[in-house]
């Protein structure tokens, strides 16, 4: 038995749920600085967040088809 429903439900052990939601995390939080810095400097990083989201989408869609 385990604790967390979620990883299974998604096809993933708790590791793999976790090391892809960490990997998930890192591009927020790189997306997140870069956003900021866009808001200050609008001349730079003008799709960053664009991109974040485009790659960010890939990876979930990926992993989606995985599982089917």
């Amino acid at each position: 038995m385990t604790i967390f429903h979620h990883p299974s439900e998604v096809g993933m052990t708790y590791v793999e749920h976790m090391m892809f939601s960490l990997s998930l995390a890192g591009k927020f939080a790189y997306a997140s600085i870069l956003a900021i810095i866009h808001a200050f400097y609008p001349d730079i990083f003008v799709t960053s967040s664009t991109d974040a989201i485009t790659t960010i989408m890939h990876q979930i869609n990926h992993r989606q088809a995985q599982i089917k």
